[in-house]
């Protein structure tokens, strides 16, 4: 194909095999982007789900019906701690601190056992004799987040109940482990911090990290990147 512009003769005449991959490249490029797109408009909603959930006054846990269909709510539960049964947790605090969650049975009045996040604590203080007076031991009320047991990452290590240690809640294991019959499908995280300030509550996570903007901008710049280069070599002036 031939033309002119401002007075000289342009060429445009792609090979075959370049222009098959112009085309292939260029529409996996906007297929990514496009799918980046939905990825963003999918992240956004689940993390207004979850902070619109967290924002609702508590209610009493029972009087949800189905509580695994309500995860990051806040409820209310009577019941009592079991802290000669402590599970570690290795994690990081909201601060980027090193240390542990302490997860410990709940027992309700009415016999069902709950797996308890009650908190973070720093390394320093994994030993449970420089915690006596951070230990909650009578029956009282408390504020809870209802959470969703978690699958285990891709690269996430597997829980060690030689070593008690756990990187994810796995209820299942966690009631072999301690031969307590856990509720399989929910725990309970604190909201508040345990006496003289630990563990730590309000450990919940509740924001994403939501980079799908990003990326989508840089499939699209990318695709932009790739016509003007496909462009640019397949143009060429004829000397008259």
């Amino acid at each position: 194909m031939r033309f002119n512009y401002k007075s000289q003769l342009i060429e445009f005449k792609p090979r075959f095999i370049p222009l098959v991959s112009f085309f292939l490249a260029l529409g996996i490029l906007i297929s990514m982007s496009s799918w980046q797109f939905k990825r963003l408009k999918w992240k956004e909603s689940l993390i207004n789900l979850r902070v619109s959930n967290f924002e609702k006054i508590p209610e009493q846990l029972d009087s949800f019906k189905e509580p695994s269909k309500n995860e990051f709510r806040k409820a209310n539960i009577k019941g009592t701690l079991l802290n000669d049964q402590e599970m570690f947790m290795p994690a990081l605090s909201k601060n980027g601190n090193n240390g542990f969650h302490i997860l410990v049975p709940f027992k309700t009045s009415d016999n069902k056992f709950y797996v308890f996040d009650t908190g973070w604590i720093p390394l320093k203080l994994k030993e449970k004799s420089l915690r006596k007076n951070n230990l909650i031991t009578e029956s009282k009320q408390f504020e809870v987040v209802i959470r969703i047991p978690g699958r285990k990452g891709y690269f996430q290590p597997d829980n060690d109940i030689i070593k008690n240690t756990w990187f994810f809640v796995e209820p299942s294991l966690m009631s072999k482990y301690l031969q307590i019959p856990f509720v399989n499908e929910i725990y309970l995280e604190a909201t508040n911090n345990g006496p003289g300030g630990y563990p730590i509550g309000n450990q919940t996570r509740i924001y994403l990290r939501n980079n799908h903007l990003q990326y989508a901008l840089t499939w699209m710049f990318l695709s932009f990147g790739l016509i003007g280069v496909f462009l640019f070599s397949n143009f060429k002036i004829i000397k008259k």
